[in-house]
């Protein structure tokens, strides 16, 4: 069996510590060969453990001092065999041919890792116990197997439950096993390095050795210890530096059992394997500390206007500091970053780009979205956390316009501070960063005739400009209103007069582009009308009302001349006078009166 696993190495870098990740080594120790191991047709004698009422539960142990544990309930006891051969080495497998699974053999390992070697009559009892419930078939914990050999032994039950205790843990605590290292720079020139090691289920395991080792301008702090025993608990270094400089800290844990063990197998296939030892391999991590913690330039912005008008200029409000910590983090954000050697801090530009216009109000989102059309930029300098203005920018007709903010670490200076200051971009559609300019809709009507007759009725001819997408998509209409009769030509005029006779209404949608209104009622009585056409605007739509009495939107109705009789044939007689050409003398023709 190949005598390796993968190590899961996580090394994690704090956002204050500006620490940079270096790759952990692993390295492999190669097996101790089982065959020197145990000296093969050594005589095995019981040791450590407890005579059960009819069982010795416990470990045995050679001529040479060498402790091992029966896999094999069902089979004699070790005395039973004649001898035993070379030892065996990797994933073991129970007598009835099933293997066990990797799980299981690192937890085996673990087993015998941890309490293998005691000496104690107890503990070697319930190791033994729990050997037997993951190498004995049929013997697993709560099975009908084990719970009979429970019964018919009649062992303690502290040892039983000490048992069932070891396996838990085995299992929980089993590799491959991981080594994380926490860095996180403080502002005393100290780092903070917290150190676990995880079993495969990334629980904390414990009872193994471990040890760190600096290189680079740092030493330890003297209440810390650099070989410690793993617990529950991360081990916690500080770390104080003596200098400029990147440096490093390693942690190795030398010994760690893998998945596999070691055992040795009898003359006779009716006597019990023995299992003597874990197979063990190292695992190492390391971690760079850069001499600088990096730095993280944040802003928080808001425009100078939420709603203009077309052809206004609009800047932006920056609010400039350090980045706020991790969420759920108590640490304060980091003091901005100065020169080493100096108080003087370093100065980054912050790139704000105006977007726009756009149909329809922006949606929060991390990036600019392709084909976003761009008014354009403006660069400010800012030194250190504050309030700052930009330059202005004109936001040319209706629609949403939206600020964003970069800052570039090449912007930096002075330039040899740049590999310590991280790039920051802003988000897009921030609400607070939005200036929204309506749309001003105009309206032109032209009616289809100046003059009518009474029982006559017109249309409107209407021309939109200037509506917005929500205005043409809602629904909405434009009112055309046509008022009178009025006793003359009315002049134009902005107001509407008080109380004008109200003739009738129609209208149309309110869209861009020519249309015809529907007929207004017929004319009743003679006079002049005018029509007035309006729409009441929205939330993202300026109202509008046209003029009062416009020319365009007028019409007089007069009534049709009255039929004329044809007048009676007269002949002239000698000596009678002529008729008189006067306008009592014939009718006059008809015409429109002046109003």
């Amino acid at each position: 069996m190949q005598l390796f696993s993968s190590l899961f190495l996580r090394l994690r870098l704090l956002p204050a510590g500006g620490l940079v990740l270096l790759i952990a080594v692993l390295l492999l120790v190669p097996q101790v060969p089982p065959s020197q191991a145990a000296p093969a047709g050594s005589d095995w004698s019981r040791a450590a453990g407890i005579h059960a009422a009819e069982h010795f539960v416990g470990q045995y142990r050679d001529a040479g001092g060498q402790v091992a544990y029966c896999t094999d309930f069902e089979r004699l006891s070790p005395e039973n065999s004649g001898g035993y051969g070379d030892g065996k080495s990797g994933g073991f497998v129970r007598s009835d041919g099933s293997a066990l699974s990797t799980a299981e053999n690192a937890a085996l390992s673990y087993l015998l890792h941890r309490w293998g070697a005691t000496a104690d009559d107890a503990t070697a009892a319930s190791v033994q116990l729990a050997v037997w419930a993951l190498t004995s078939p049929g013997m697993s914990w709560d099975s009908p197997g084990m719970n009979d050999i429970l019964r018919a032994e009649q062992l303690p039950a502290d040892v039983v439950e000490r048992a069932r205790s070891m396996t838990r843990t085995a299992f929980n605590e089993a590799g491959p096993y991981a080594v994380h290292i926490d860095l996180d720079a403080t502002d005393a020139g100290t780092v903070s390095a917290v150190i676990e090691v995880l079993g495969a289920n990334g629980q904390p395991a414990t009872g193994l050795g471990a040890a760190a080792k600096l290189t680079g301008p740092f030493v330890l702090a003297e209440t810390a210890a650099s070989t410690w025993t793993t617990g529950e608990e991360a081990h916690r270094l500080m770390l104080q530096r003596t200098g400029l400089g990147s440096g490093s800290i390693t942690v190795t844990v030398p010994r760690t059992p893998a998945a596999g063990v070691q055992w040795l197998a009898p003359s006779s296939s009716k006597v019990q394997r023995l299992l003597f030892a874990s197979v063990l391999e190292p695992r190492d991590a390391a971690a760079a500390v850069a001499d600088l913690p990096a730095f993280q330039p944040a802003v928080a912005t808001r425009t100078s206007a939420a709603r203009t008008h077309p052809g206004a200029s609009i800047h932006d409000v920056l609010t400039v500091g350090s980045a706020p910590p991790a969420a759920g983090s108590s640490a304060e954000p980091a003091p901005w970053l100065s020169v080493p050697g100096s108080d003087s801090p370093v100065s980054v530009e912050v790139v704000s780009t105006l977007w726009g216009p756009l149909d329809a109000e922006p949606v929060l989102q991390e990036a600019v979205p392709e084909g976003t059309p761009r008014v354009g930029e403006v660069t400010t300098r800012v030194a250190g956390p504050g309030t700052y203005s930009t330059a202005d920018l004109v936001v040319p007709s209706p629609g949403w316009y939206v600020w964003t903010e970069s800052i570039s670490p090449e912007s930096v200076l002075p330039a040899e501070a740049a590999p310590y200051v991280l790039g920051w971009q802003g988000q897009f559609g921030i609400a607070a960063e939005t200036t929204f300019v309506p749309w001003a809709p105009n309206i032109r009507t032209q009616l289809s005739a100046g003059d009518a007759f009474l029982g006559d009725q017109v249309t409107d001819a209407v021309v939109g400009e200037g509506f917005g997408p929500s205005a043409q998509g809602s629904g909405s209409t434009i009112t055309l209103t046509m008022y009178g009769p009025l006793a003359e030509l009315p002049s134009p005029t902005t107001e509407i007069p008080a109380d004008p006779p109200l003739h009738s209404q129609t209208s149309v949608p309110a869209v861009n582009g020519s249309q015809s209104s529907e007929p207004f009622a017929a004319f009743t009585q003679p006079g002049c009308y005018t029509v007035v056409a309006t729409y009441p605007g929205d939330e993202h739509t300026d109202p509008f009302t046209s003029a009062f009495g416009e020319p365009s939107e007028t019409v007089c109705v007069q009534a049709p001349a009255p039929t004329q009789s044809p007048a009676p044939d007269t002949k002239e007689t000698p000596g009678t006078p002529a008729a008189d050409d006067g306008p009592a003398a014939q009718a006059a023709p008809p015409h429109r009166p002046e109003l």
